[in-house]
């Protein structure tokens, strides 16, 4: 009787918690066509090229390396962002935890070209990725 009870209150409990998601919109994958769900993505030369895929903030690219063997630091002429928790990429010139020389950001479920950031001059410029919630800064 009890098992019984306890599979009950745990389908009731399921189908709210569906129901809570349904109304409040729970947060969703955000993937882009290039960067699985989850990640922030960075390519050698532009979307769907030779990419390094980051989970997580990364202050120094010095020991990352696309696919083809080249260094990601300072050679990021593209960019995507699959968060599935609201993250903006924050990329900056600089390494180490002082987040100087802010370049640009990218929100969840977006991505920037080669074309766009060569039109401002950012493309072979980003040395670290910070992960950020919700700002107020305008991202690309």
């Amino acid at each position: 009787m009890r098992a019984r009870k306890r599979a009950a209150a745990m389908v009731g409990l399921a189908a709210m918690t569906a129901s809570a998601g349904l109304l409040f919109g729970a947060g969703t994958a955000t993937a882009g066509d290039y960067c699985a769900p989850g990640y922030h993505c960075v390519f050698e030369y532009d979307l769907g090229s030779s990419r390094y895929s980051f989970f997580n903030t990364d202050p120094d690219f010095r020991n990352n390396y696309f696919s083809d063997g080249t260094s990601v630091h300072n050679n990021v002429w593209a960019a995507s962002n699959s968060s599935t928790g609201g993250y903006e990429s924050h990329y900056y010139t600089g390494v180490g935890t002082d987040w100087g020389g802010f370049l640009f950001c990218v929100n969840p479920g977006d991505e920037v070209s080669h074309a766009q950031l060569s039109a401002r001059d950012l493309d072979d410029r980003a040395s670290s990725l910070r992960l950020r919630g919700t700002t107020s800064v305008r991202c690309l």
